[in-house]
Order: C-alpha cells, then structure tokens, then sequence
C-alpha cells in the first residue's frame, strides 16, 4: 500500500514538473533580429590601415561579413548607398557593383554618389544589386519611371521584415543642373507612411528604413514617423557609437570609407522593438585572410587601370 502511494505521489511530481516545462516562459515571446549595416563605402574597393583615417575595404569587409554570418545565420545585412566614388569613374564603378553582388545584400539604399557617372550608369547599377528608395523618380527621356523598387520584404526567424528606402532632396545640393533635371524627389514622410501602411498590412514585424538623408534629417522623420522601428542612416557619414532613440525608432549609423560594420542585435516582443547590443566591426587586419574573390577582382581592376594608363601615354 505505501509502495502504491508513493507512485502516486512520484506521477504527481513529475506531471507538475511537466507542467512546469510546458509553460512558456517570457524569452520565447521575444524574437531575435540581427541587423548588419555599412554605408559610405566611397569606393574603396582595398583596404587602407591609414592610422588618422582608416578606410575598410571590400576585400576585409567579405572576410568579416562571412563570420557574421556564421555566428549569425538570419542576420538581415544592408547598406545606404554612397558606395561608389563621389567623382565619375565607370571602371571602377563596375568593380565595386561586382564586389556588392557577391556580398549579397538583402537591401541597398541608393546615394547621390551613384549618380555621379550620369544616369544610365545609375541603371545599370540599379539592375544588378537590390536598391530600395520610395522617393526617387527618373524624368524626362525614354528611360523616366521609378529609380528603385520602393522596399523590399524578408523573413527572418519567422519574422516578416519590410525595408524600406528613402533620399533627401538635399543629397543632390552641389550636383550640376545637367544631372538634377534628370531627376525628382516626392516628399519623404508622406512616401514612407504609404509603405509603412502598407507593410503593416501585409504583417511585416519590423519596418527598417534605410535612409540617404544625413543624421538631422533621419532624426526629424524619426519624430514625425512613430512607426519607423529601425532608421539606418548615410549620407551625413557619421558614426553613432550609441544608437539614438527617438520616441520607438532606434536610429544608427556606421561611419565614413567603409571603416566599420555596424552590427545592432534587437528583440521584438509584442510589436515592440528593444536594443540589446549595437556593436562595430572592424574590417582591418585583424581578419588575416583576405576575401579571395574581392582580392580577385582587385587585381582585374588594377590591370585594368594599367592598360588605361598605357594607352594613354601612347596617344
């Protein structure tokens, strides 16, 4: 008879220990989302340990991306624009879009600097890489339309997350009118509350804006679009140490010359997103091996610039 008892009471702990187990607890609740970014690359293809100004390079930056990757396997990797060269350069331009392609962005916020080789270079950019931005418009020839698709929507670890584009007019200020007329901006508040609707409606979690406006002007939408979740600012090349809260929108940004990736890991729990870390990378030499398909295409631009130079010196 006690033997039978003390069965009962042994069923009985172990179905409250089940039931224990069985309840889920506060952290399932909360999804994780790991969000790399980089901007302002300037079109460094190499690196430079230039100790006042170091310059990152695309050859460290692959290296350092396929770590990232591995440590973080839904990591939603995007960048916001001025990664070509300020100046016109087509050969180089066409280097740096190859190296893009291989890193696999999940988005890419186009800068003014891709327009400094003239429109029709622009498009052959715009039909390689994923290039997001709700409020830039091409007018006044065969080619007029939409620059860029005006967001993109990914699923990472069961979330939908839309990421959306935009460019202040002010990007385009010490650009000649031979460039700008070829061009328009629309109003960016209005453009990104219609995709914010929108992606709302189509159940995305997290909305993430990419924005080629410079840090005041990302802090000014931030107030004036509370449903912005994340702001990944460029243009303004600053570099956000600590991230900026305005009211719910976190806002970041990485710098100048590729010198650093930007890594913000946040939770999303009940539509609401928190900061848990917002670290910096480095793609210096402390990655020992460089990226053997960047370091490829850095010899291929390097010969070349050599076979531009020769035939130069021969005229």
């Amino acid at each position: 008879m006690k033997s039978l008892l003390q069965l009962k009471k042994n069923m009985l702990l172990l179905m409250a220990l089940l039931a224990v187990f069985m309840v889920p607890m506060d952290i399932s609740a909360r999804e994780l989302v790991t969000i790399v970014y980089t901007n302002s690359l300037n079109g460094y293809l190499d690196y430079c340990q230039c100790r006042e100004e170091p310059k990152g390079g695309l050859v460290k930056r692959a290296t350092a991306l396929r770590g990232l990757r591995t440590k973080y396997p839904g990591m939603v990797l995007v960048d916001t624009g001025d990664f070509l060269t300020f100046e016109e350069d087509a050969l180089l331009a066409e280097y740096v879009v190859r190296a893009y392609g291989y890193m696999k962005y999940d988005a890419i916020a186009p800068g003014d600097q891709e327009f400094s080789g003239g429109i029709d270079l622009y498009l052959d950019v715009q039909k390689r890489l994923p290039l997001v931005c709700d409020n830039l418009m091409i007018k006044g020839n065969a080619k007029a339309g939409r620059a860029a698709v005006r967001y993109n929507i990914v699923k990472r670890n069961g979330l939908s997350i839309g990421i959306i584009g935009t460019m202040s007019p002010e990007a385009f200020r010490y650009y000649p009118q031979t460039l700008t007329k070829k061009i328009s901006l629309t109003d960016q508040a209005a453009e990104i509350q219609k995709d914010i609707d929108y992606l709302k409606k189509q159940g995305v979690a997290i909305v993430i804006l990419l924005s080629h406006s410079g840090y005041d002007r990302d802090v000014e939408l931030a107030g004036m679009l509370p449903d912005i979740d994340v702001i990944v600012g460029g243009h303004s090349q600053t570099l956000l140490k600590k991230p900026r809260i305005k009211g719910r929108t976190v806002i970041v940004q990485a710098g100048a010359n590729g010198a650093h990736i930007g890594i913000l890991e946040i939770s999303v729990d009940k539509g609401k997103v928190a900061v848990i870390s917002n670290n910096f990378q480095l793609p210096d030499d402390r990655h020992p091996e460089d990226d053997p398909v960047i370091r490829k295409l850095i010899k291929e631009y390097e010969a070349e610039v050599q076979k531009k130079y020769r035939k130069l010196r021969l005229k």
